[in-house]
């Protein structure tokens, strides 16, 4: 009887761990896959980082700035043009402008 009770045993152990062992199998799988997308969108996120550090190179470019200075005719900034909220006036609402308000806040 003892030896029939420690063969059940040990059959007991081994299905539990054929049963572990498949189920980290998957687990492991889907780590596996799960990594293959966070590389592929590291990869994509350093593209993307290298191209918007390439346009803004080109849109700081002093040259650049001068050209778009001289197309657009801009002047410095003058001190009575800086006001306070405050001094404001306050201004009626067109009805576009009130259209345009309705759908940005639905």
């Amino acid at each position: 009887m003892k030896q029939s009770t420690f063969n059940f045993m040990c059959l007991g152990v081994a299905v539990v761990s054929g049963v572990c062992m498949f189920l980290l199998k998957y687990h492991v799988l889907d780590k596996e896959k799960e990594l293959a997308h966070l590389r592929r969108q590291i990869v994509n996120d350093r593209r993307e980082l290298h191209l918007l550090k390439a346009d803004w190179a080109v849109l700081t470019d002093p040259q650049h700035l001068r050209l778009l200075i001289k197309e657009t005719e801009l002047r410095p900034l003058q001190a009575k043009q800086i006001v306070q909220p405050e001094e404001l006036e306050d201004r009626p609402v067109s009805s576009e402008e009130e259209t345009k308000k309705g759908e940005t806040d639905v």
